[in-house]
């Protein structure tokens, strides 16, 4: 039995709980401008501040494993304006200019490098807009060589980098691999070949100056992604780990650490505290993605990484899936009962946005579309048959001749000659695959067939495959919802999820059903005025349905193909 003094002290702590998460929802979001240091050392300067009611018009959003682009408007005498206007003629000044937006006091932080500014004039008003690419856009500009540590321009081999393992520790690697090449200035010559300390960047410890970092663990007997195969020969490394992010439904995550305002980042190779400002990547498992065993509730090992592999090429080959979640208290972690937590863990999603008239929500659209072809045919000419007829044809043409025409040993060949040209593409030049769990979740009444290019020049290649895949994927069932709320909504983005989180929507006129699918982009943005609220869109889930086993088993063969391909082998199957 608990004493009215007990009473008032909960009281006491649950109001203050309250007012905390209020100011948190009431939160600016605060506008930071840093600069290159003019001596080039390692770390960034800052400049200034934009007030919130001083911005005319502002978006940075987020999106999940792509670059996106952020703009601000301010006024033309704003001090950072005029500030800006001077950087493209004033030699003493570095010209990449780095902006960090932090939501939800930094919960959520969106950082990137000015991309252009523009002087605009509206209503004989004059003032500037500045457009910024956030931070994902390094890894466009990082390529992967088939050998990271030997010279470019001299010698390359294999012709090839593959990598093959659980698809989290692949994709950091292929990153850590190329940030030794580039921050250690292997073979090259450093951004200031007198500075003597830049000729040792490779060694573990100066890797503190550099400017962007990894949290790569070793290969863990925790990590539960799914098994991958990336494979690269000087492609950008954003479009080399894509697929393997969106097939283990990875999320790429990025933020910039400024050390001189007190904050760290632990995790780093080698690195105990970064330069200020310093680029963190990582990559984490927010969606906890069928495990095959106990579904998204229990954590996985390197066993059940590649075991769930086999499970999900296997399983799920009608389209339509569905998840069921089961409503057992016992099954949800700890954490969730715990006081102050507002995290949603990746094993047992709880955040529900509900459509209803008491909702916060301003928009919602729930789009669906059914599959459409059920075959796909690819081909369309295969050079081994072609062969193969044509070896046949002079082999026993020749041996005839040379039996029944005294000798006559060229009667294959001239045979061949005439009738190879209209036998080329007619046999086994095509592929068809029909998908029988399709059609059978159409209906009877269904669309037939169509065609995919892809595979014009040979129909047994593995390439064939994928361009297979193609077709299914093109014509698959799409199901996405839009959800718009306001800033009025209870929940907290950053503190209760954040892009790549798994959350559940419904939908007015869809009873009893929950969908459950990964935050995709979150786009904040607010103007000029001081009494409107921060506005923020949530895009849930992607506008496709789930892959079949044709699809992504094709996506595997397709890089294990084009990696074999760059090493010099030609398979035919």
């Amino acid at each position: 039995m608990r004493t009215l003094e007990e009473i008032a002290n909960i009281n006491t702590s649950v109001e203050g709980w309250r007012q905390e998460l209020t100011g948190l929802r009431k939160a600016k979001p605060m506008v930071t401008f840093y600069r290159n240091k003019a001596d080039g050392s390692p770390g960034l300067e800052y400049y200034g501040r934009v007030d919130y009611k001083d911005a005319i018009q502002a978006s940075f959003p987020f999106k999940k494993n792509i670059s996106t682009q952020g703009v601000i408007q301010l006024r033309f005498d704003h001090y950072i304006s005029e500030w800006l206007r001077t950087v493209p003629n004033d030699p003493n000044q570095c010209k990449n200019i780095i902006i960090r937006v932090d939501f939800f006091r930094g919960k959520m932080r969106w950082t990137g490098l000015l991309h252009h500014w523009s002087i605009k004039m509206r209503d004989r008003v004059h003032f500037m807009e500045f457009t910024f690419n956030d931070d994902l856009q390094y890894l466009q500009f990082l390529l992967g060589p088939p050998n990271p540590v030997l010279p470019i321009p001299i010698f390359q081999f294999p012709r090839v980098l593959p990598l093959i393992g659980p698809a989290k520790w692949c994709c950091s690697t292929m990153i850590l691999l190329n940030l030794i090449r580039q921050e250690g200035n292997l073979w090259q010559l450093p951004d200031d070949p007198f500075d003597l300390a830049q000729w040792f960047s490779v060694l573990p410890t100066e890797w503190r100056n550099w400017q962007v970092h990894i949290k790569a663990n070793p290969l863990p007997f925790d990590d539960s992604s799914l098994w991958t195969i990336i494979a690269t020969r000087m492609n950008p490394i954003d479009s080399v780990i894509a697929d393997a992010l969106e097939d283990a439904q990875l999320t790429l995550r990025y933020r910039r650490v400024f050390t001189d305002e007190g904050e760290n980042e632990t995790g780093i190779l080698f690195v105990d505290r970064p330069a200020n400002g310093a680029l963190v990547f990582e990559i984490t498992d927010d969606s906890a993605y069928h495990d095959s065993l106990n579904g998204t509730f229990l954590g996985g090992t390197i066993v059940q990484g590649f075991f769930r592999s086999v499970i999900q090429y296997l399983g799920g080959f009608i389209e339509d899936t569905a998840v069921s979640v089961l409503d057992n208290e016992s099954l949800y972690p700890d954490e969730y009962y715990g006081p102050g937590f507002l995290n949603t863990l990746p094993v047992a999603p709880w955040l529900v946005f509900r459509d209803s008239t008491y909702s916060p929500m301003q928009t919602s659209e729930l789009t669906w579309s059914p599959a459409t072809a059920r075959s796909v045919i690819v081909g369309g000419d295969n050079p081994a048959a072609d062969a193969t007829v044509k070896v046949l044809i002079e082999t026993i043409g020749n041996i005839a001749g040379y039996f029944l025409l005294g000798g006559f040993s060229s009667l294959g060949s001239i045979i061949s000659s005439i009738v190879m040209p209209f036998l080329v593409g007619t046999i086994f030049a095509w592929l068809e695959w029909k998908n029988v769990g399709r059609a059978r979740n159409l209906g009877w009444a269904h669309l037939w067939e169509l065609y995919q290019q892809g595979a014009e020049n040979n129909s047994w290649s593995l390439s064939a495959i994928a361009a297979m895949r193609g077709g299914f994927l093109a014509s698959r069932s799409e199901t996405s919802h839009t959800v718009s709320l306001n800033s009025d909504h209870w929940s907290l983005p950053g503190w209760h999820y954040q892009v790549g989180t798994r959350v559940g929507t419904t939908c007015r006129g869809i009873p009893n059903f929950v969908r459950v699918a990964q935050v995709e982009e979150f786009i904040p943005s607010w103007g000029g005025d001081d009494d409107k609220a921060l506005d923020f869109q949530v895009k849930i889930g992607q506008s496709k349905a789930s892959m079949s086993t044709g699809e992504r088993l094709a996506r595997v063969v397709k890089r294990a193909k084009d990696a074999l391909s760059n090493l010099g082998c030609s398979f035919v199957v």
